[in-house]
């Protein structure tokens, strides 16, 4: 049964997505219906009373025209959402908000929305162009990193610890993965918040981080951002490489070191590409895979983003084809 809350962001969100899809409807910026949820998100968040949207009408949940989600079924005119079978895309939040992988929205035009989106790494990425997260304040720290697949900096909610300046990677003239000198390598290099050292967060991580960032990864992913890209490759690279204009990660770029900066995973937290899984990178389990009977998700997690597969219940993320719970 819908909770109040549900119920209350539904009410908000109805007649902006309404609006929206009269925007999309007449080919105005994708980025105006955007911030306009956001607006509405913000506006219920704060206690608001009931916003009303003005002009014409689109199929409700559709995501207006022409956009899609999952994996190819159509619902409604001219867009798609969710698997064949599936019902319409279901707004994703992150800790309370409503980001670009998480809208229902194509939000960088290449017909592909949220977790369709080969770029959409969770509910907390806001940019679908790039692996990049593009969060304000997102792992903003020089140098420490916790948990890459939720909203904000610090460990504080998620007991994730790591310091980039332990990975031997991390040399002159260019300091992969971070690109700061700060940041250079150094075995005895002390984490903010933890007394453990670079050769013990290889080998281990606080049980509540494993339990809070890791389903959160991305198949072929550790909790900090590290992504083995291409798939299967045995490559790594920081999907937070960045420079002053924005994420510079993208999958035409996975060869340059200069745009997806390598980097080395942490063990400890790492969420392995497995042949049946889908994988930060690809899109469908590996063809080896075929006639072997292995479940597309451990741990009784539900399939998603396949052919016939339904979309992900409220508060959930197809997080690289398994239903997750999004943070809070």
């Amino acid at each position: 049964m819908p909770s109040p809350r549900s119920d209350e962001i539904r009410r908000v969100h109805s007649p902006v997505r309404r609006a929206c899809g009269l925007v999309l409807g007449i080919g105005l910026a994708l980025s105006a219906c955007t911030d306009t949820i956001r607006l509405a998100q913000d506006f219920t968040d704060s206690g608001g009373g009931t916003l009303s949207g003005n002009g014409g009408t689109t199929s409700s949940g559709t995501g207006g025209a022409g956009a899609t989600s999952g994996a190819g079924a159509t619902s409604g005119a001219g867009a798609t959402s969710g698997a064949a079978g599936a019902g319409p895309c279901q707004m994703s939040y992150c800790q309370g908000k409503l980001y670009h992988c998480g809208n229902c929205m194509d939000d960088d035009g290449d017909g592909l929305v949220d977790s369709a989106d080969p770029e959409c790494t969770g509910p907390c990425d806001d940019t679908e162009d790039s692996y990049f997260g593009g969060i304000p304040g997102q792992n903003n720290s020089p140098c420490h990193e916790d948990c890459y697949f939720d909203q904000d900096t610090g460990a504080g909610n998620d007991h994730c610890y790591w310091n980039q300046a332990c990975d031997m990677s991390s040399v002159s003239p260019d300091y992969p993965p971070s690109g700061d000198a700060r940041c250079a390598y150094d075995e005895n290099a002390h984490t903010a918040g933890t007394n453990a050292s670079c050769a013990e967060l290889r080998a281990t991580q606080d049980p509540s981080c494993l339990s809070y960032c890791l389903p959160l990864a991305p198949n072929g992913c550790d909790c900090f951002g590290c992504c083995e890209l291409p798939a299967d490759s045995g490559s790594f690279v920081w999907i937070g490489s960045a420079d002053r204009t924005g994420g510079t990660c993208t999958p035409d770029k996975l060869s340059d070191p200069a745009a997806c900066h390598p980097c080395t995973p942490v063990k400890s937290c790492f969420n392995a590409c497995d042949p049946c899984e889908i994988c930060v990178g690809r899109t469908a389990p590996a063809p080896s895979c075929a006639g072997s009977g292995t479940s597309q998700c451990q741990g009784g997690a539900t399939p998603c983003g396949q052919p016939g597969q339904a979309e992900c219940g409220n508060d959930e993320y197809c997080v690289t084809g398994c239903c997750e719970a999004a943070p809070k």
